[in-house]
């Protein structure tokens, strides 16, 4: 886990896989609104840099919720199967809900 440490940030992103076999990508996000943590329930304040965790779901769609950087790097990431850094590119909005839209059996291999 060491060589993810630091991340996500504007360069890289995470991704992993939850105990269900679904898609977890940890990105670097500014807060535009107040959000609440899942894992502490703490306040996520507005411009405060945080993370989104967007699940891919094997059965189609998509899902996602922020994350204090802190509570992500201790809880969920060690919690990851095969968590590895991507390109920040690779894990746009717009091509996770693509990769959603197809169960997971339709997806080429990488």
């Amino acid at each position: 886990m060491a060589d993810l440490a630091g991340l996500p940030d504007k360069r890289w992103s995470v991704r992993g896989l939850t105990d269900e076999g679904d898609e977890a990508w940890v990105i670097r996000g500014i807060s535009r609104k107040l959000y609440r943590c899942p894992s502490c329930h703490g306040e996520i304040e507005i411009g405060s840099e945080h993370v989104i965790v967007q699940y891919v779901f094997r059965l189609g769609g998509t899902e996602h919720h922020h994350w204090h950087r802190r509570c992500a790097e201790e809880i969920l990431i060690p919690e990851l199967r095969e968590a590895r850094r991507v390109p920040a590119g690779e894990s746009a909005q717009s091509k996770l809900e693509q990769r959603g839209r197809k169960p997971s059996g339709r997806r080429p291999r990488r």
